[in-house]
């Protein structure tokens, strides 16, 4: 059992998970998915000057705006000349693969480039001379000289320069945050130019209106769009299909705890812009309501036997944590998964709930109390733009514009742990339910680097030369899916394997 008295300082995961505790330390607020990303804007590169625009009164009224500076890469064909750009927008004449990076993921995918011949890929974004120092800074880390690699100038602001973009490409990686504010204008021009779409948004409220407002046009396209192919949300969405595949009968009910590994070493503060998502968040929670309603108007079947009922604050035997209640995505996107597998597969679904662990009881109320706080701040004007000018002054070094160094996220691993219960034997109707309560437990792990950029950035590299290379396993000839219900056919769970993110089964 993890010690009961110590306080260690909180790291890159725990520090986060604090702020997600704000939700349900008030009583006014519900225990479900509101809407609030934990990491997606991690990958996100800063302009400099102001990340994001402020809005909704978040900059204290005043009206200016920066646009996140964006990063794109494209994976071609190796038989295309991309020195010089690509041209033409057929079928046969366009490269593989957009992105919308950060440096760690444009290391990520140079490297898979340099192992598969076949895959090249360019970068984008609004400023040349950022896309030359980023291309720089890959070759200095990678040991590569990436000389075939093209740049292209694509703005969120310019609609007509994304459209131009996708119409050259066949897979988007879109890590341009906040979601809310610039990742609308993205899908659609990857509708519209017939590009397949992946995204590390963590933000339910923009995952699921994607959804609803594109799902049938991307269908009828013949283009995919998945969201949440980052730590938000593939390790919980994928590792609850895995626990479903080791059970020999049905499983009722999933319990995520997720965390740091206990192997995991470093601190790194946490990325300001994920705490400007976890603000939206907060100010437009309330809107999942209605978007619900009209995106699933079924309910899901019921099971006559509910998951074990959890206080806001408890140990988990299984995770060996002390546990508070994970409000990000994570459980918006399996509970999605789960219920496009039915429709597509008749599977039976699982109930899910997420928590956050911390290795110390102290660690878990000191989450508690920022939480508070954080709260209290983000729900007031003043206090509002006191928290955004000043975020590491306000969350105790938590938070900074600054971003982690490198090195410090070399020992960083995170770990999430998640336990089935369910019976021995299936039943093949998923609308029929067992009459005699879960007798069976079992327990996995999905353990991998660190979360917000080494992880994050394999996992959605996998995630996008899954779709490249695997699109007729696919659901459908295309849609708008979350990646348990986009990936159940393909081996993307064998790639994160050979790269680093463990699957295993908890003996």
């Amino acid at each position: 059992m993890p010690s009961r008295d110590k306080v260690p300082k909180p790291g890159i995961y725990e520090a986060t998970a604090a702020v997600r505790v704000l939700y349900m330390t008030i009583s006014s607020v519900t225990l479900t998915p509101l809407g609030t990303p934990k990491l997606e804007a991690y990958l996100a590169v800063h302009t400099e000057g102001k990340a994001v625009c402020r809005r909704a009164g978040y900059n204290h009224g005043r009206q200016d705006c920066a646009h996140i500076q964006q990063l794109t890469m494209i994976v071609a064909d190796q038989t295309l000349g991309i020195k010089q750009g690509f041209h033409g927008d057929s079928e046969a004449n366009k490269p593989s693969h957009v992105f919308f990076v950060h440096q760690f993921t444009i290391h990520v995918v140079a490297r898979i480039a340099d192992k598969n011949p076949d895959v090249k890929f360019a970068y984008a974004g609004r400023s040349k001379e950022k896309l030359d120092k980023t291309l720089e800074m890959a070759r200095t880390n990678t040991k590569l000289e990436l000389n075939d690699v093209a740049l292209i100038i694509a703005d969120v602001s310019n609609e007509d320069s994304l459209l131009k973009m996708a119409q050259q490409t066949k897979v988007v990686i879109n890590c341009v945050g906040p979601y809310r504010f610039y990742g609308e204008k993205v899908v659609k021009a990857c509708i519209e130019g017939g590009a397949n779409h992946v995204d590390i948004s963590g933000e339910p409220q923009y995952l699921e209106t994607m959804q609803l407002k594109y799902a049938k046009e991307a269908e009828e396209k013949g283009v995919h769009i998945v969201g949440a192919c980052g730590f938000d949300s593939v390790p919980a969405d994928l590792g609850t299909l895995f626990l479903q595949e080791s059970f020999e009968g049905d499983v009722n009910s999933v319990e995520m705890v997720v965390g740091l590994h206990d192997e995991s070493s470093g601190n790194a503060p946490i990325n300001f812009t994920t705490m400007e998502c976890a603000i939206h968040g907060l100010a437009h929670s309330s809107e999942l309501k209605a978007i619900r309603k009209e995106l699933f108007p079924t309910p899901l079947p019921k099971s006559s036997f509910k998951p074990e009922p959890r206080g806001k604050l408890f140990f988990s035997e299984e995770a060996n944590r002390w546990c508070l209640p994970n409000l990000a995505s994570d459980r918006s996107v399996v509970t999605r998964s789960q219920r496009g597998i039915l429709d597509l597969e008749k599977r039976r679904p699982v109930q899910f709930n997420a928590y956050f662990g911390m290795s110390s009881l102290s660690t878990a109320i000191f989450g508690i109390v920022f939480g508070i706080l954080f709260y209290l701040m983000a729900s007031f004007t003043f206090t509002r733009s006191l928290l955004l000018k000043h975020p590491e002054f306000f969350t105790f070094g938590l938070f900074s514009r600054k971003g982690p160094k490198r090195e410090d996220l070399v020992g960083m691993k995170f770990c999430v742990t998640l336990t089935g219960k369910g019976w021995e034997n299936k039943i093949e109707d998923p609308e029929q339910q067992h009459t005699d309560p879960p007798t069976v437990s079992k327990t996995v792990t999905v353990v991998g680097p660190d979360p917000g950029y080494f992880g994050t950035a394999t996992i959605v590299s996998q995630c996008a030369l899954t779709v490249l290379q695997e699109k007729d396993k696919l659901p459908k000839s295309g849609g708008v899916f979350p990646p348990g219900a986009a990936f159940l056919k393909t081996t993307l769970r064998d790639r994160l394997q050979d790269n680093g993110i463990h699957f295993k089964v908890k003996e």
